[in-house]
């Protein structure tokens, strides 16, 4: 019987590229260098016998075997995870979990990561992605420490505003309209975008529906740089998946706010450290 030798490094290197869709951006988000994950990518390539990734530029999408091993990789990084934490002794090194919005991954956050990897050896670093609601929640049942994730308040409350920008309505190059529901490309409820996108464009009387509920960064970049339709989105990704798109019938797009929420920590800890890093670099 064929017994397959896959490592939990090949996994997570895995998951994060299907995620990102982009092995540049996997590597930050790991610590880690691109040369590195593309190594195990093709170890795990070479041990299935099955080509996981169509590579386009830049861009990484998966095949229909891509697709399948994804659903099993994150059953079984799921496992293991449970498995950990069910047996992780009570003394185990500190840890600070981190969440984090998508859209604010930024290279200064991943600088004051990679900074305070440096200093504090001890600590370990997990960062986890959801949606700006899920990540809030997460901090108050202390499930995280802290998080960065999205207001659109005029005056946010839920934390220390990191940044703000002014968000776009953008699209790909090869979108057109004319007639019929505007096409709209969000993530799942309760994205904050995708809630004040919607409310406006009821507000406003303009017909719409949500052609793509993208599950995943990639998913969400390859619908709207393919012309699917449009959504809300910051200049970085408007940058990156298409272009800012003028139309009478679209509400004013909001200002979004970066915000670091945090669970109350003792001065002078390695999270209280974390914190302020964070504060200081957005603010830089």
């Amino acid at each position: 019987m064929r017994r397959l030798n896959i490592s939990t490094t090949m996994l997570r290197s895995f998951l994060e590229i299907a995620n990102e869709g982009n092995v540049t951006r996997a590597a930050s988000r790991l610590n880690s260098t691109q040369s590195t994950l593309s190594h195990q990518i093709n170890k795990l390539e070479i041990e299935l016998g099955r080509k996981l990734f169509h590579r386009k530029n830049n861009i990484m999408e998966k095949t229909i075997d891509g697709e399948f091993f994804h659903l099993q990789a994150n059953k079984i990084i799921d496992t293991l995870d449970h498995i950990d934490l069910y047996f992780r002794p009570t003394r185990d090194a500190e840890k600070i979990s981190i969440g984090i919005v998508n859209d604010c991954v930024r290279p200064a956050i991943v600088e004051v990561l990679n900074a305070f990897n440096q200093v504090f050896v001890d600590v370990r670093v997990d960062l986890k992605t959801g949606s700006s609601v899920k990540l809030i929640r997460q901090v108050r049942d202390g499930d995280v420490q802290m998080a960065i994730v999205r207001d659109l308040a005029s005056s946010p409350t839920i934390g220390d505003v990191l940044w703000s920008e002014q968000l776009l309505w953008a699209c790909g190059p090869a979108y057109r309209h004319d007639d019929g529901p505007l096409p709209l490309i969000f993530f799942p409820e309760p994205c904050v975008y995708r809630k004040y996108a919607l409310e406006a464009l009821k507000a406003r009387n303009v017909p719409h529906t949500v052609v793509v509920e993208s599950t995943s960064w990639s998913e969400f970049e390859r619908s709207l740089r393919g012309g699917v339709g449009v959504s809300l989105v910051t200049p970085e990704v408007c940058r990156i998946c298409g272009v800012n798109i003028i139309d009478e019938r679209l509400p004013p797009a909001p200002i979004s706010h970066a915000c670091l929420v945090t669970t109350a920590y003792a001065e002078g800890s390695p999270t209280h450290d974390l914190a302020e890093r964070l504060k200081a670099a957005a603010v830089n």
